[in-house]
């Protein structure tokens, strides 16, 4: 009878070391990159109001930076924060003759600051937006980095890179269809606030 139990405590055992093995393994193929600084003393509650530049855009899609700019403003909006319309955004910058994004002065943000009124700005770029192809599978890749950075002052408050996992461990083990662009698109900017908000 003790051999019995025994056996029966060895077997279960077992049997929770592979199901814990199967959840690490399941977690790190769904897992996505992500590295981000955030400044000392930041208070992001106080930001209410930010303006969206438009993203540069580093990938094969030519309308990416534009699909991932309109995700953010949903996603700053749904967690109640104000963002000012990307025409006034674009209208500013002609006024303050910025030709590119990535020449964008410390006083160039703090105009815009004054004009749209505005606690922030972010800026950043899309490095990968896409459908990457394995031997056997097919997955979403979408990779962006993002800056906030304060009008007052002109401090960068935070700084965030993040991308897609790649396939997760259901698409590549059992060809189960996975998320779409947009819904890895979403979920990276999703996660990428989660940071901060």
């Amino acid at each position: 009878m003790m051999n019995t139990k025994r056996k029966g405590k060895h077997g279960q055992s077992y049997l929770s070391f592979l199901l814990l093995c199967l959840l690490m393994l399941f977690t790190s193929a769904c897992s996505s990159g992500m590295k981000q600084y955030v400044r000392p003393g930041a208070d992001f509650r106080a930001i209410k109001a930010v303006a969206v530049l438009p993203l540069e855009n580093f990938s094969s899609d030519k309308y990416a930076n534009g699909k991932l700019r309109s995700k953010i403003i949903i996603e700053l909006l749904s967690r109640g924060i104000d963002v000012i319309e990307p025409g006034e955004v674009v209208t500013a910058l002609r006024y303050l003759k910025v030709r590119s994004i990535d020449s964008i002065r410390t006083e160039d943000i703090r105009a815009m600051g004054k004009m749209l009124n505005v606690n922030a700005v972010i800026k950043g770029s899309v490095e990968a937006f896409g459908i990457s192809k394995g031997i056997t599978v097919s997955y979403p890749e979408v990779s962006i980095h993002l800056t906030l950075i304060e009008t007052a002052t002109g401090n960068t408050v935070w700084s965030v890179w993040h991308t897609t996992g790649g396939a997760s461990f259901w698409t590549r083990h059992f060809g189960a269809e996975g998320r779409t662009l947009d819904n890895a698109s979403a979920d990276v900017v999703r996660e990428a606030f989660d940071a901060i908000y």
